[in-house]
């Protein structure tokens, strides 16, 4: 047989068995109104060299599988419900790429993600995270959400970095830098050594996680917004736990690493605990607007015991003091009627 032929042959066969550069998961739970927009982001980026797992969480509402219909590169894992980090971590641990990309269900990707951070990563080989800001995609009156592309704008290949969101990140992660799951993307490295997402963990995971990764290689940015997080009853922000599990973990962080990081810089004791008292503020105010006044009673007095926003969190504690006297006045009067 002609050499070349041969070779042709054998390229031919080498190209179709190549792993692929990039494997994207997605997470998916009782999602069917909103994974189909979410797998269209991905399968239209104009970087192609993927994978797609999408690993169904013990869903009730459609078969997920018909997704692979939509494009060979697409792959549906069944589990049954055992929760978003172990759905991540199945969906990591068969993935083949080189870099390992995150998409919630519910969300969308902008057009030109892809590429730019597979760029990014090719050009900056000490970074071992690239992420980028998000919008948030709030509902209209009616319930509905504006098309996503009337929000959206392409992202160039030759994105560059957000300086201030670049770097060894984990002081700024500590101090309440947000990095959005649907943003980021991974080197391959950066799994194999943490391996995976906190299971045990039902709150702030991915913060964690984060951490973790902060502490093995630089994490960059990108300049601007790269993803839509649509925000509905569902989202994570709209979920709230009576214990404050991002106070917890910034505790176990400055326990196993403390308050510095790898290029020297540090963060002081009384900083830490001005981190700590925001925390809790924040958690007294989120439960206090929701209804749960013994929660942020118990948020309030941790802000002041950091000294933080001291005022307004007593004037919190008082008002909590005067709902809680008028509902047992109420009750009294109710009962004795």
């Amino acid at each position: 047989m002609n050499n070349s032929l041969i070779m042709g042959e054998f390229m031919r066969e080498t190209i179709s068995i190549a792993p692929p550069v990039v494997s994207v998961i997605i997470p998916v739970k009782n999602c069917r109104q909103y994974i189909d927009q979410a797998v269209q982001s991905v399968l239209s980026q104009s970087y192609q060299d993927f994978e797609l797992i999408v690993v169904d969480d013990g869903s009730d509402d459609d078969d997920y599988t018909r997704l692979m219909s939509v494009d060979p590169r697409v792959k549906v894992i069944r589990l049954a419900g055992f929760g978003v980090s172990r759905a991540r971590n199945v969906g990591m641990g068969i993935a083949l790429g080189k870099y390992m990309a995150f998409l919630d269900a519910d969300d969308v990707w902008f057009p030109g993600k892809l590429e730019a951070q597979v760029n990014y990563f090719d050009s900056h080989p000490e970074v071992g995270v690239v992420f980028g800001g998000f919008i948030r995609w709030l509902p209209e009156d009616n319930g509905s959400f504006r098309p996503a592309t009337e929000l959206m704008n392409f992202v160039p290949r030759d994105t560059g970095c957000d300086p201030d969101r670049s770097g060894w990140l984990y002081l700024r992660l500590m101090n309440g830098l947000l990095v959005g799951m649907n943003t980021a993307v991974i080197r391959r490295s950066i799994y194999e050594s943490i391996g995976g997402f906190n299971e045990s963990m039902r709150q702030a995971e991915d913060y964690d996680f984060w951490l973790k990764a902060s502490r093995l290689m630089q994490m960059h940015s990108l300049a601007g917004p790269v993803a839509l997080y649509r925000i509905h009853s569902a989202s994570a922000m709209h979920r709230l736990a009576s214990e404050s599990g991002l106070a917890s973990l910034l505790r176990s962080a400055r326990l196993r690493w403390g308050l510095s990081q790898s290029d020297g810089q540090t963060m002081s004791v009384h900083q830490f605990s001005q981190r700590l008292g925001s925390v809790y503020f924040d958690h007294g105010y989120s439960h206090y607007w929701q209804g749960s006044l013994a929660v942020a009673h118990k948020a309030f007095a941790h802000s002041i015991g950091h000294r933080y926003r001291v005022v307004k969190s007593f004037a919190y504690l008082a008002m909590i003091c005067a709902l809680v006297l008028k509902r047992k006045i109420f009750q009294k009067i109710h009962i004795g009627g």
